[in-house]
């Protein structure tokens, strides 16, 4: 086996420096996986983009080193939001709820953000033991997650800020301590969110979270209790902004499918392309910076993290910061606002083009006249290219007879390329991971259709890897593979792919 992965790593070495003076090309940006996603509910999403790996002169281009400074300043300056803040527009008087893993407030990028704390489980996760707690203490994070996107939205320190670091954070938080939530606490959270909306002058929700599986159009009719929910607080001016989701597909997750809803994809901080591993749909509002974000997480530290969850909190932040500069518009007219002359980030695969946030234009204060019945739609121009035919579109509604969506956190997952099998009986193994944060890696699981399943250690560098497997009495037809981060919790599985026999 040593002599096979040696062997494997002297082609890689050689390759390698054949290229030594080629273009170097990203081949994948992947997210890091962190929190389980429901059980089996990959292999729902039937709707995939087609990516293949750049070649060149028929060998992969790996990626050897990065010159992207991986600060949220990056970010910020992307969206410029600094033409609203150097005018003394910071997001001041408003407050965004984080419905998320909690909040840790005593972070010192966080001072003074707060506006109030919450929590809603469906198992008694919260502080005090029960499902329901209000008050100091009960965003209690269960998980980094939430902070760090409550860190994007209005964290401020003397080296780098968030998008509208004027604005509160009403931490509001649903997980379960297995790292689950339910549509029920999801809920119960935006209800409340719409109980106090006079009280914090909440103007967005920020849902960094979806399921696995994924809608190529508007899913209202999936979950009705959740879409009233999110059509009342939309109507009473608070925008309910959700993470397309981190699938590498065509279609979106759930809430971010659901009509009137701002959704968002993700593009780095120095391209408009839509990244690899970012779901998007022709009903995608914003893409926004998403890829290799810093920003606070518990301890009074910071790390970066990768997926449209970092996405989504630019664009509620956003919000807030635009509503201090021009106060009292509905949702759509914002978001109209903000689409008016915005540059577009474009995905290759589906070919779709999409708003991408900045406001470089907006401060000008040249923006078309408040209209009293502006239309809610979130959709692209129609004159942007249409998804290519080779990418399979299922536009029916699936039943709500289907079991309960559970949710989990917009952070991402591998890809897995391919796996074939040799007449020797070895398994090979060809799968992308994440560059940043791979030490949150602690093993990835292969989990083959005839109930087999292998463990391996991640692998370091690069972002494409074989690993070599010896199988006996191996009848699995296909597989997929999946993470497990350092607190034990599973990512959520890639789509099941055919074995290569």
């Amino acid at each position: 086996m040593d002599g096979i992965l040696n062997a494997r790593k002297r082609i890689i070495i050689m390759n390698l420096f054949k290229k030594i003076l080629s273009p170097i090309i990203i081949i994948s940006l992947l997210a890091i996986p962190v929190i389980a996603n429901a059980k089996d509910e990959s292999s729902n999403s039937k709707v995939y983009k087609n990516i293949k790996l750049e070649t060149k002169n028929g060998d992969i281009l790996y990626r050897t080193f990065d010159t992207y400074t991986p600060f949220l300043t990056g970010s910020i300056a992307r969206i410029n939001t600094n033409s609203l803040i150097s005018k003394g527009y910071t997001g001041q008087g408003y407050t965004v709820a984080v419905i998320d893993t909690g909040v840790d407030f005593s972070h010192s990028f966080l001072a003074g953000r707060k506006a109030g704390e919450a929590c809603f489980t469906s198992n008694a996760s919260c502080p005090n033991g029960s499902n329901e707690m209000i008050g100091d203490g009960a965003a209690k994070p269960v998980h980094p997650h939430g902070t760090h996107v409550s860190g994007i939205i209005a964290g401020s320190n003397s080296s780098m800020s968030g998008v509208a670091p004027g604005a509160k954070i009403l931490g509001i938080n649903i997980f379960e301590l297995n790292g689950s939530a339910s549509e029920e606490s999801i809920i119960s959270a935006l209800i409340y969110a719409n109980s106090v909306r006079d009280k914090y002058n909440i103007i967005s929700v920020n849902l960094s979270l979806g399921t696995n599986r994924l809608w190529v159009g508007e899913c209202d009719t999936v979950s009705p209790d959740l879409t009233t929910i999110v059509h009342t607080l939309i109507a009473n001016g608070v925008a309910v902004v959700a993470a397309a989701g981190n699938s590498y597909s065509y279609g979106m997750a759930n809430p971010a499918c659901i009509s009137g809803v701002t959704s968002v994809s993700a593009v780095t901080s120095t391209s408009d392309t839509v990244t690899d591993f970012s779901n998007i749909s022709k009903y995608t509002t914003f893409a926004a910076p998403g890829y290799a974000i810093s920003s606070s997480v518990p301890g009074n530290s910071f790390k970066q993290y990768s997926g449209t969850s970092m996405s989504s909190p630019h664009v509620a932040g956003a919000l807030a910061l635009y509503a201090s500069y021009r106060p009292n518009l509905s949702v759509p007219k914002m978001v109209f606002d903000l689409q008016e002359k915005c540059p577009k980030a474009y995905d290759p695969p589906t070919k779709i083009y999409v708003c991408r946030l900045d406001f470089s234009y907006v401060s000008t204060g040249v923006v078309s006249p408040i209209v009293t019945d502006p239309s809610p739609t979130t959709t692209v121009p129609e004159s942007n290219p249409s998804p290519t035919t080779t990418i399979p579109v299922n536009n029916s509604t699936p039943p709500t007879t289907t079991p309960p969506l559970v949710y989990g956190t917009m952070l991402g997952k591998p890809r897995l390329n391919n796996v074939t099998l040799s007449k020797n009986d070895l398994l090979s193994i060809n799968y992308s991971d994440p560059i940043y944060g791979k030490t949150l890696i602690v093993k990835y699981i292969l989990s083959c259709s005839d109930n087999s399943y292998y463990e391996f250690s991640p692998t370091s560098g690069f972002t494409n890897h074989t690993y070599f497997i010896r199988v006996v009495n191996f009848l699995a037809r296909s597989c997929s593979l999946r993470a497990v981060d350092i607190d034990s919790k599973n990512g959520p599985s890639t789509q099941f792919i055919p074995i290569d026999k």
